[in-house]
């Protein structure tokens, strides 16, 4: 979830500064960088944003070529200064992203040892260990091997040491690491994101691998030289992303979708699905986290529908602890946007382990759960900064529902003409979201009134459940209101309890097979004297009457890609109360956009 990176160049301060600005969208609860100088660490730190820290560096007259810097997410310890990284002990500066779960063992054997400690972290025991190697005068590469072989959990590290000569380490156990080599310095960082044009080469360390990066060369410790470290060429060197003329990250991603998919029904990428040969599998098992997962449960209506395909889905984080049956001819598939979500990257090492076959369906090409899996699709929704995901889910949609067709054309469930109509409808997508979006309007009127209750009930059903659920999470994501999400079908065996005049419901209503069934549950809703809004069909609205800013008529669109078109009036909905209530929509509160810990 943090954000690590470490540059040794000319002038290192401005690379580092601009690589935590590209990061801050994993970790903004504290800030901090180290720099190497005249034989001296100097750290400082800040609470709260970059902007924080960068204020305090105003006042700092620092130079150096080797600095390391962090963007903090709190697990271990509150959000403040003294928490904030780096974290020093002498001679030694250490940013580190991860959990070391032992770290409350080694803090007592160091305590011991006449250790003092400052903050609550678990990082701390980290620059406290390797100093004191370094006072048994081991080398510094040995300090740090005898230091890493105690920690316990996962970690990706920069440490920065003082000593003869300049060096800046890194190191990672089980956490994303990726190290750069430009032609002005050289790198490493946590995310690939947070590399500048500078960093035309790259490299993804094994688990364990100690690179030490000066201002001659990079270096994997440990005999080998620099000859065997194979780069690879960084076609994505990244730039300082901006929100353009919109008010956020999160409404410039939001209405980008139509372009998105404007590409995506333009390039076919027939040949690439058809690298899996769905006409033998007897199951999918589609594992994810969060919105990843509600992208997943939608799949699991298309391929079931379409394809006859039996499917599974499980939340990564359960998945590997329940003893899940793999079975022959079973794919796993494994949905993260950033492709370094810890519990799915660990459900793909779980699922390889018992002989599935995997495909990564990600947004990060290079990420380590791309590089880990048989199969790699990419969703091509750029960058995505908010961290309430948007466009990201939509794209997960869109490559979902091509796979499906792909499968029903490979196992020959359903004609070749509702094939050829499923293909068209898809087509349809980036004219429809775009006459949501200029109606958007509509919607800020319905979050106006929307936003003054503490509470919510979305329902769905069918396909659109998991858009109801995925509604609700946008809402209490980045506005705090609680929401929760139902099948239509399930208010009566329980929640009806909670409606009165205080509670009010949002249904997602087009007109499907399943109309009838739910205005059957309208109607226990108005019967109950619960606030009702509507996002649906002109159809629904004949049988309904509701004031104008309490119903949205969604256009006239196949069933077959209702889930994507009624997804973005809940994204707007949710951009609108928040914003309405003066919440940070790209950096709400306790929330990261990269869940690399467990």
């Amino acid at each position: 979830m943090c954000g690590i990176i470490g540059a040794v160049a000319k002038s290192a301060i401005t690379p580092v500064l601009e690589g935590l600005a590209r990061l801050e969208y994993r970790g903004y609860d504290s800030s901090g960088i180290s720099i190497l100088a005249n034989n001296e660490i100097k750290t400082i730190k800040a609470q709260g944003t970059l902007s924080n820290l960068k204020q305090r560096l105003l006042s700092q007259a620092l130079e150096g070529d080797c600095c390391i810097g962090h963007t903090r997410w709190a697990t271990h310890g509150r959000a403040n200064v003294t928490n904030a990284h780096p974290h020093q002990c002498g001679q030694v500066s250490v940013v580190h992203n991860g959990i070391i779960e032992n770290y409350l063992q080694l803090k007592q054997k160091l305590i011991q040892w006449g250790h003092h400690f400052n903050s609550s972290t678990d990082s701390e025991v980290i620059p406290h260990l390797i100093n004191h190697y370094l006072s048994q005068q081991m080398t510094q590469e040995q300090a740090i091997k005898k230091a890493i072989a105690q920690l316990k959990g996962s970690y990706a590290l920069g440490v920065l040491i003082n000593g003869v000569s300049n060096n800046l380490y890194a190191i990672k156990q089980g956490s994303p690491l990726v190290i750069s080599q430009g032609n002005e310095g050289a790198y490493m960082a946590s995310d690939a994101m947070a590399l500048g044009a500078d960093s035309g080469k790259i490299y993804y360390p094994k688990d364990n691998e100690l690179i030490k990066l000066n201002s001659h060369e990079i270096t994997l410790c440990g005999g080998a030289n620099n000859n065997e470290i194979h780069y690879i060429n960084n076609k994505h060197c990244a730039k300082l992303v901006s929100k353009g003329t919109r008010s956020s990250f999160m409404e410039k991603e939001i209405f980008e979708q139509v372009d998105l998919l404007k590409r995506l029904s333009v390039n076919n990428h027939t040949s690439e699905y058809s690298t899996i040969n769905f006409k033998d599998l007897t199951k999918i098992t589609i594992i994810a986290c969060g919105t990843s997962y509600y992208a997943a449960s939608v799949a699991k209506a298309w391929f079931e529908k379409y394809a006859n395909i039996l499917v599974e889905i499980d939340i990564a984080s359960e998945y590997r602890y329940r003893s899940p049956i793999v079975t022959n001819n079973e794919l796993a598939i494994f949905v993260s946007q950033s492709g370094e979500t810890a519990d799915t990257l660990a459900a793909l090492r779980y699922a390889k382990s018992k002989k599935a076959q995997t495909l990564a369906l990600v947004n990060v090409v290079n990420s380590t759960i791309a590089r880990e899996a048989n199969f790699t699709f990419e969703i091509y929704a750029g960058p995505e900064i908010g961290v309430a995901s948007t466009k990201a889910f939509s794209c997960q949609l869109a490559i979902f529902y091509k796979m499906a067709l792909e499968a029903a054309k490979q196992r020959a469930f359903i004609e070749k003409a509702e094939l050829t109509q499923l293909a068209l409808n898809f087509a349809q997508l980036p004219d429809t979201i775009e006459k949501v979006l200029q109606r958007c309007a509509e919607i800020k009127s319905m979050a106006k009134k929307l936003c003054k209750y503490s509470n919510i009930l979305f329902l769905g059903r069918g396909a659109l459940t998991p858009i109801a659920q995925e509604g609700a999470l946008k809402l209490k994501e980045i506005s705090y209101i609680h929401a929760e999400a139902y099948a239509a079908g399930e208010l009566k065996h329980g929640p009806i309890a909670l409606l009165d005049e205080h509670m009010p419901v949002l249904v997602i209503a087009p007109k499907n097979a399943l109309t009838d069934k739910l205005l059957s549950n309208i109607q226990e809703v108005q019967a109950r004297n619960a606030p009702l809004f509507i996002i649906g069909d002109k159809y629904i609205r004949e049988h309904i009457h509701l004031q104008e800013d309490q119903f949205f008529e969604l256009p006239a669109i196949p069933e077959s890609i209702l889930p994507i078109i009624s997804v973005i009036p809940m994204q707007l909905l949710a951009l609108y109360s928040a914003q309405i209530l003066g919440k940070n929509v790209d950096q709400p509160r306790n929330l990261a956009k990269s869940v690399t810990v467990e």
